[in-house]
C-alpha cells in the first residue's frame, strides 16, 4: 500500500504503527526528507535521521565558527575585553578552549545577543524536519542543552522519564563542573 504525502497535516497519524507496513511517496521537494523519515520504521533510525538532518540544515544556515573562538574566548568575550574563557558555554562539563566539541542540537540554535545582532537567529519552527516529532519530544530537544547526541538521542526514544532522570544527573555534573571552576579561580 502507498500514501502520497501533500502537506504535512496527518504527520501526526502517519507516525502510528499502523502506519508501518505503508510506503510513503511525495511529488514535492521540500516533503521529501519527510517521506525518506516516514519509510524509516524503526524508532531509534528515526529519531537519529531527524537529529541528523536537523543539524545538516543548522550548518548550513549559519557560517561554520559562529562564536569565532580564539584562545578559549569568543567573538563577545573579546568584544568585551572580559577575563572569561568558552563563551556562553563555559558552564557546560563538555566544552574546551576551542568551543564545543558535540553536536548538541539545542546548543547549535540558541545563540547570545552579540551573534543575534549579527545574524537572523533561526528557530526551532524553520527547521521543517523537526516537525515529524512529536510534542513531547520536540519539549525535550528545546531542553536539552550540555548534551552529547548519543544522550539526546535516548532521551527523545525512550520518553520523558528517561529524560528526567538524565537531566538531574546531568544537573549535578554541571554543578560538580562548576565547583571546581571555582576551585582553579
Amino acid at each position: 500500500m502507498e500514501i502520497i504525502i501533500k502537506d504535512t497535516k496527518l504527520l501526526f497519524i502517519y507516525r502510528l504503527m499502523p502506519f508501518n507496513i505503508v510506503k510513503f511517496k511525495t511529488n514535492k521537494k521540500e516533503y521529501q526528507k519527510i517521506v525518506k523519515f516516514l519509510n524509516i520504521k524503526n524508532k531509534r533510525k528515526r529519531i537519529e535521521y531527524i537529529y541528523d538532518e536537523a543539524i545538516k540544515e543548522i550548518d548550513k544556515y549559519y557560517p561554520k565558527d559562529l562564536c569565532d573562538f580564539k584562545d578559549g574566548r569568543c567573538i563577545y568575550q573579546r568584544y568585551l575585553k572580559t577575563d572569561r574563557v568558552n563563551g556562553c558555554c563555559r558552564s557546560c562539563h563538555l566544552s574546551t578552549d576551542k568551543g564545543c566539541p558535540t553536536t548538541n542540537l539545542p546548543c547549535k540554535i540558541i545563540y547570545c545577543s552579540y551573534i543575534n545582532k549579527k545574524i537572523k537567529p533561526l528557530k526551532y519552527k524553520d527547521i521543517n524536519i523537526l516537525k515529524c516529532l512529536s510534542l513531547k519530544q520536540q519539549l525535550i530537544l528545546k531542553g536539552n542543552f550540555y548534551s552529547t547526541r548519543e544522550e539526546i538521542i535516548n532521551d527523545l526514544h525512550y520518553g520523558f522519564i528517561y529524560s528526567c532522570i538524565h537531566e538531574i544527573k546531568k544537573d549535578f555534573r554541571i554543578f560538580l563542573h562548576l565547583q571546581k571552576m571555582k576551585k582553579y579561580k
